[in-house]
Formats: C-alpha cells, sequence, structure tokens
C-alpha cells in the first residue's frame, strides 16, 4: 500500500521506538528518516563543515549506517533541517506514503504533540503513531474504528490492507450511546431506544460488507459507550489501531477532544490515522 515510510527523528526514545516500528513495517519499502532540528536556516549554514546542522546530520548518519550494517536489505536515505517535526514532516505527506512519529511516554503539559499537529493537519496524508512503550502481551488484530463517514471508509481500507499485509483479523468497530437527556426509566423511549441501536447496527453492518468486500474476514462489534472509551477498550493490545481524521485541522478541534485526539493520548496500540482524501 505504502511505497515509501518517513520517519520522524531527535534521538529520543519514543523516536527511537518510531523506527524500530517502521523498520520492521517496512520490509521492502524505502525508508527516510527525517530529523527536524528547529531554528531557522541560514545560505552559509549549509556549505560549513561544522555546526549544529552538520553535526546533527553526521548523528544521524551513524544511526542509519548502523541500521544498513544490522539490516543490509533496507534503503534507508536521511535529512537534517531546521524547522518545527510537524512543519517538516507535514512536506513528507503524499498518497504512497505513511509518516511515522513517536508519542511521548507521559503528557507534560501541552497535549499538543507532533502526532496531534500531523493528525489534524489539513489536507490528508496517514501517520502512524507509536507508543515509546510497545505493550508486552500483543495479538494479532487489526481495529478500526468506523461511524459510516467517508473518512472512516477510508480508514477501513487502510486497516483492510494491514491486516491482510499482517495475516492479521480485522476487528470493525462501532460504538454508540444513549443521546443526553433520554431517561431509559420512561417506557415510551424503551422503543426509540431499540431502533436507535438498529440504526447504529445498520451502519457497523454495512462497514463489514465494505471490509468483505476488500478481500478480508472481518469481525463487527457494536460497542456501548463514546468512541474513544469503546475503541481504546476493544484496541488494547492490538497489532494496529487505525482511526479516520475527518481533516478540519483546527486546533480548537483537537483539544476539544475529537475521538483521535483522544485516542492520540492515551495510545491503547499503534495508531494510524487516515486523513480525508483530496
Amino acid at each position: 500500500m505504502f511505497t515509501r515510510i518517513v520517519v520522524g527523528w531527535d534521538g529520543t526514545p519514543e523516536s527511537e521506538a518510531a523506527l524500530e516500528w517502521a523498520v520492521a513495517r517496512g520490509v521492502g519499502t524505502p525508508l527516510k528518516i527525517v530529523h527536524a532540528i528547529g531554528g531557522t536556516p541560514t545560505a552559509s549554514e549549509y556549505l560549513r563543515a561544522g555546526g549544529e546542522l552538520s553535526d546533527e546530520r553526521v548523528r544521524l548518519m551513524d544511526v542509519a549506517e548502523k541500521l544498513r550494517a544490522e539490516r543490509p536489505d533496507l534503503n534507508i536515505t536521511t535529512e537534517t533541517e531546521h524547522g518545527s517535526p510537524s512543519t517538516v514532516l507535514a512536506e513528507e505527506f503524499g498518497a504512497d506514503t505513511l509518516v511515522v512519529v513517536g508519542a511521548p511516554a507521559t503528557h507534560r503539559g501541552s497535549r499538543w504533540t507532533t502526532g496531534s499537529r500531523l493528525a489534524g493537519r489539513h489536507g490528508g496524508g496517514i501517520v502512524a503513531v507509536i507508543p515509546s512503550r510497545p505493550a508486552t502481551d500483543t495479538r494479532p488484530a487489526v481495529v478500526v474504528g468506523v461511524d459510516g463517514s467517508p473518512a472512516s471508509m477510508a480508514a477501513l481500507e487502510t486497516a483492510a490492507a494491514e491486516a491482510q499485509r499482517l495475516g492479521a483479523e480485522l476487528e470493525v468497530v462501532h460504538a454508540w450511546s444513549i443521546p443526553p437527556g433520554w431517561n431509559t426509566a420512561y417506557p415510551e423511549y424503551l422503543a426509540d431506544i431499540d431502533a436507535l441501536e438498529d440504526m447504529h447496527r445498520g451502519v457497523l453492518e454495512e462497514a463489514v460488507e465494505f471490509a468483505r468486500r476488500l478481500h478480508t474476514r472481518p469481525t463487527g462489534r457494536l460497542e456501548p459507550g463514546p468512541a474513544a472509551e469503546a475503541l481504546q477498550r476493544v484496541a488494547d493490545g492490538a497489532a494496529l489501531l487505525v482511526v479516520g481524521s475527518h481533516g478540519r485541522g483546527t486546533l480548537a478541534r483537537f483539544l476539544l477532544g475529537s475521538v483521535s485526539h483522544e485516542l492520540l493520548v492515551s495510545l491503547p496500540a499503534p495508531l494510524m490515522i487516515v486523513g480525508p482524501r483530496e
């Protein structure tokens, strides 16, 4: 599915975890390691043999050489640039590209991480965010959240391809909740709740049927509760969790708590966020 993989690296444990995951994921796929060092470039700096940019380039080249020695089959290139990681990595997005970053072990201060900035970028792209502490007991399953939207169908296509690649089970999850204000103690609401559940079950069944047409053998799960909580529960320990982003691209949307951002904070498994197609 992907013809190139780009990894954001800065020498931290979380970026090392992202690189390790990308190497394992990208057998036979060209791998580019990108280090964004911040600051503003100057014309003379690119010509100097010393300085921060030159030193960091050498540092990253050493990492790549060590990987090549361990894995001669890898096709690795490197790039070290000034700029913020989210800006530099966003330039790498493309229809055939997977951008991989690590997630901090703990969220200190802002929850607006590189992964969430990339996931909220307007214009699409697919980003994988990798926990810095991988699960000790991983089960061979790819979990995908669906809600009937085009964004979730794009996520389902990606999840189906990943499940086929891994030889893993595909679990299609649709979460639903009783709207606030519906008092289940009143008998007149019970028929409405049954009708609501049937409607949500229909959304799930359509997604499962779509997944079957992608040559997979999916399992459908209708889960009660908020979507982020349901996906956290189902995906705990899974090989991969895939969700769609509606791509509104605003800081407010993520700070107010979208499903994808809530999952980025809890990160129950390696998380792939599929942006909207242009």
